[in-house]
């Protein structure tokens, strides 16, 4: 599938001996939102080896890697298509908004790509199937109406526990201990969003977006992340004490949560820009992924 882009050149140079088209078309490509998109497939993947306790079925693995590309790149797209308006006025470079890809383009790739996710899944079984389906309607969700409501972030409290339930499920691996994961990923969604929303806090608001950071404000919010990803560390650990855990697998992932927390924080401190707000987002990011995977393989 190829991304339908403008006809008009970027004033970026190619490269010797490369076509001008290919820098458009890369910057087109950016409407899937490449790094939450192939975070979530690695995450997805790392999950079904953990669940499986070894390589899981290699036919049933790309098809639960198929979905998840699917469902990303659709809720990406959604965001960037429902956002154009916004993004024309304080992101200009993204693909809608330079007219690299238009607008009705971007809204059919959505669906094709909220198709194929969904065929897919049809695959995956009943549970593997309506646990797929929760998850892209969270984003979906989020991307058309509540980004701009008091209830922006229970999409991401809801869909971040999903994840590893529908790994599980799909994987016909499920254990009660999971259910854990509900208190868990939503204490991690809700530090998520905060982090993701906040370099933008600015000027989203002042172009009528209204969201639950938009609402408390830039250090309640930046407080609020930090509280509920402490309190998510907090709560595994204390875990420990009903679950019995494997602590060679379990305190390195601990330790990798706390040490980014301890950068998200310090380097805000340090220097309160856009860069750190996003470098703080991305730290809490990939510790939620490795802290996730490493409780779930000591946990299961």
């Amino acid at each position: 599938m190829t991304l339908p882009v403008a006809t008009h050149q970027d004033t970026i140079p190619a490269p010797a001996g490369k076509s001008v088209r290919a820098t458009p078309i890369f910057r087109a490509a950016r409407i899937i939102h490449p790094f939450p998109t192939l975070l979530n497939v690695a995450a997805t993947a790392g999950l079904a080896f953990v669940a499986a306790g070894g390589a899981p079925d290699g036919g049933l693995l790309v098809r639960m890697l198929a979905v998840m590309f699917c469902a990303q790149c659709a809720i990406g797209v959604t965001n960037d298509y429902f956002d154009r308006e916004l993004d024309a006025a304080t992101k200009p470079w993204k693909p809608i908004a330079a007219g690299i890809v238009r607008p009705s383009a971007a809204l059919l790739l959505a669906a094709a790509f909220a198709i194929a996710a969904t065929t897919v899944a049809a695959t995956l079984g009943v549970g593997g199937f309506m646990l797929a389906m929760l998850g892209m309607t969270c984003g979906l969700a989020y991307d058309v109406r509540l980004k701009r409501t008091v209830a922006s972030a229970l999409p991401y409290m809801v869909a971040i526990p999903v994840l590893p339930l529908w790994v599980w499920v799909t994987l016909g691996e499920w254990q009660p201990v999971l259910w854990w994961l509900l208190p868990l990923g939503a204490l991690l969604g809700l530090a998520l969003h905060l982090a993701n929303t906040l370099p933008d806090l600015d000027d989203d608001r002042a172009h009528g977006v209204a969201g639950l950071a938009h609402r408390l404000g830039a250090a309640r919010s930046m407080l609020l992340a930090w509280s509920s990803f402490a309190a998510a560390l907090a709560a595994s650990a204390i875990l420990s004490l009903v679950i019995d855990y494997e602590l060679r697998i379990y305190v390195p992932a601990l330790g990798v949560g706390a040490g980014a927390l301890t950068i998200s924080a310090g380097v805000y401190a340090a220097r309160r820009d856009g860069f750190t707000l996003q470098l703080g987002f991305g730290a809490l990011s990939l510790a939620s992924a490795v802290l996730a995977v490493g409780w779930l393989a000591a946990a299961t």
